[in-house]
């Protein structure tokens, strides 16, 4: 059974909605000395089990914030945030390394924004 048109077009711009973000998140991290290396779709809308209505999850990799604790990650970019985006933000290093089942599962259904969107 297919999606439904609405559900398809919310889709679409979801995905717009990311890019935009992953480019504003871009330009903030090399103000700020940081750099983004890479972002991912997670959840509903990566496993395409979303609902019209599903928030954005979205996996960013910066490096240089090895020593931020969450809080101060999420500072970074709270003035960038707006509903219905939600973000989990790793270095590489923890994205890639980590042997934890929740970043395994995130890693196991994570879609790549487009490098070009942030390069």
């Amino acid at each position: 059974m297919g999606k439904a048109k609405s559900a398809i077009k919310s889709q679409e711009e979801a995905l717009r909605r990311a890019s935009g973000f992953v480019k504003k998140v871009a330009s903030r991290c090399m103000e700020r000395g940081f750099r983004l290396e890479g972002a991912f779709i997670v959840g509903s809308r990566a496993r395409e089990d979303y609902l019209e209505d599903s928030d954005i999850d979205l996996v960013l990799l910066i490096s240089g914030i090895q020593n931020l604790d969450r809080l101060k990650r999420l500072n970074l970019i709270k003035d960038l945030l707006s509903p219905g985006i939600e973000v989990f933000i790793y270095t590489p290093q923890e994205w890639y390394e980590s042997d934890s089942l929740w970043l395994m599962n995130l890693r196991r259904e994570a879609k790549p924004i487009n490098p070009h969107h942030y390069a």
